[in-house]
């Protein structure tokens, strides 16, 4: 996809990078002097040494404070203060304008953007040109878009998201200019866009392989040409494509569906054709605020996500995303809001509201997410919600409870379960194997297994089960394997194949996975543990106690405690 060095230098240029003292305490922030707000100009271009206080020296260190923060809203409001005070300059107009469309306040934004884009020497505003630039385009004034886009510079920002723009300015003038949209898979996706939006597909297959060459592709790019594939009648280029996910990641229910559906001729459409040029262009502003927040760049996310929203109002996958960025950061009220405005009648509606129940969930408002599910389980998806319910309690270890829903849910299933239920069966299994009842938790994981034979979760909680009950061991580690294979950076996978390679007494081999599984998850107690047995067995006694007291300090369990102490005590007396 893209370089991260790329993402860097054109948020950096849009001036959303953090500033120097970003991490400074607000109690330090809170001594700085008037003299750190920046010097003031008239709109006029009249410079002056205005006076300090009617830029409200104390509202612009609260704005950017509220930044650090990631309460754009917040910072919004704080900036208004020192705009009304009718004095303007360059950076603090830009950083209000960044800040509004960060805090989804748009025609604030664009407002803004006017007054930014004439505040000399900053007359070539990238951002705010391209702010204005998505103004006209939205209403239908393509001609000026066109316009501005022309005028605007060849810098960092625009090397990054001006092939969009671009490709999509000219689509809404009737003219296939994808030239410039070759470089990555994203890139070559809107190419394909653009083209199927103007009905011209003559390109479209040399586009898509093109497309399939870019080094690093990822299985979820893979999946998106395959429904392009799909989309143009190329079946058995999709039915190859989703063939070869499936060997990454041959769990995937959704892409064994897909080729299913081919193969019947049953295949819906899988690709969603733009409409309308604002459609395309909001997608673009999608897809770039995606790759950022993927990449952790979070406050350019939002700006982009936003300028994707205006030109789209209703499209649920940007709420989520913005709802995700928030909620990252803890502004659960403003993520709330997103997903609640997603309607009922969206097909997206059931997750939006679930995203709701997991934020109550992590912030330990119970009763909140059970009042939810309570009212979702009235509707047509009550199984899946009974589930839902019994996960609440199933992570606050409350077993039974969670049990019980898990077996109202069986009930209204009405039937044998089936794939579209198999986690019924897993769920149940640990239930089961936490509340001691081992026979019953066993047959549900084996039954979980028979229906999804390659998922690791499955195959590791079932032979790590197997492993600490020193049982079937040789199968137990063939399966660990296996999802390791499939989770080679999930660090309680990795833990479990180390734990059975000792249970089998291959110390040596167990040292180095564990020493990997403590390096993917560093404060974990029971791998922490498991690190310190194998050290000893190896006669690495001084390093092993340290393991073990890494394990004592990030422990809760007392009996885990104790039995730990024991052996820093006296070592590991008893053989396997």
């Amino acid at each position: 996809m893209i370089k991260t060095l790329s993402v860097l230098l054109a948020t950096c240029s849009i001036g959303l990078c953090s500033p120097a003292d970003a991490r400074t305490p607000y109690f330090q922030m809170a001594k700085a002097t008037q003299d750190e707000v920046p010097k003031a100009h008239n709109k006029n271009s009249v410079q002056t040494r205005s006076d300090i206080k009617d830029l409200k020296a104390g509202n612009y260190l609260a704005s950017r404070f509220a930044q650090t923060r990631h309460d754009w809203k917040s910072a919004s409001i704080f900036m208004d203060p020192i705009l009304q005070t009718g004095v303007w300059h360059k950076e603090i107009t830009q950083q209000a304008m960044i800040i509004a469309m960060g805090a989804g306040e748009v025609e604030k934004a664009l407002t803004l953007a006017e007054q930014a884009k004439d505040l000399k020497p900053n007359k070539n505003n990238t951002i705010a040109s391209t702010f204005l630039l998505v103004k006209e385009f939205k209403n239908k004034n393509y001609k000026q878009a066109k316009k501005i886009l022309e005028s605007m510079d060849n810098d960092a920002t625009m090397r990054f998201i001006g092939p969009y723009v671009k490709g999509w300015v000219d689509a809404a003038l009737g003219k296939a200019n994808i030239d410039g949209l070759k470089k990555n898979t994203m890139q070559l996706y809107h190419a394909i866009l653009i083209s199927d939006f103007l009905n011209d597909h003559k390109d479209v297959g040399k586009v898509i392989n093109i497309a399939m060459k870019v080094d690093q592709i990822t299985p979820s790019e893979i999946e998106r040409i395959a429904d392009l594939y799909s989309h143009i009648g190329m079946e058995e280029n999709a039915i190859e494509l989703y063939e070869r996910i499936l060997k990454k990641h041959p769990e995937d229910e959704a892409i064994k569906i897909k080729i299913k559906n081919i193969k019947d001729g049953t295949n819906k459409a899988l690709f969603q054709k733009i409409k309308t040029p604002q459609e395309g262009m909001a997608k673009a502003f999608y897809d770039i605020s995606r790759i950022l927040y993927n990449e952790n760049n979070d406050d350019s996310a939002r700006v982009f996500a936003h300028i994707s929203l205006y030109l789209s109002p209703d499209t649920s996958e940007t709420k989520f995303l913005l709802g995700g960025i928030n909620a990252r950061h803890e502004q659960y009220d403003q993520a709330i809001d997103l997903y609640e405005s997603i309607p009922k009648d969206d097909e997206d509606y059931l997750q939006a509201q679930y995203n709701i129940v997991d934020i109550y969930d992590d912030t330990e408002q119970i009763d909140k997410a059970l009042s939810i599910l309570n009212r979702l389980a009235k509707g047509e998806k009550k199984p899946a919600v009974l589930i839902k319910i019994g996960d609440l309690y199933r992570h606050r270890e409350q077993y039974q409870k969670a049990l019980d829903m898990y077996n109202r849910a069986a009930k209204e299933i009405d039937g044998e379960i089936t794939k579209d239920y198999w986690t019924l069966h897993y769920v149940r299994g640990i239930a089961y194997e936490q509340l001691k009842q081992w026979d019953k938790a066993e047959k549900e994981l084996k039954a979980a297994l028979k229906l999804q034979p390659n998922h690791p979760y499955v195959l590791n909680y079932l032979g790590y089960s197997w492993v600490d009950r020193n049982i079937n061991l040789d199968k137990a580690t063939k399966m660990i394997q296996k999802a390791v294979n499939a989770r080679p950076n999930d660090g309680y996978i990795t833990d479990s194949l180390g734990w059975a390679m000792y249970r089998n007494a291959d110390y040596r081999g167990a040292v180095g996975v564990l020493e990997r599984a403590v390096e993917l998850l560093p404060y974990d107690p029971t791998i922490n543990d498991h690190f310190g047995d194998a050290l000893w067995r190896v006669g690495r006694k001084l390093e092993a106690k340290y393991q073990w007291n890494r394990a004592i300090n990030n422990s809760k369990n007392e009996k885990q405690i104790k039995e730990i102490q024991e052996k820093i005590s006296s070592g590991i007396l008893k053989e396997i």
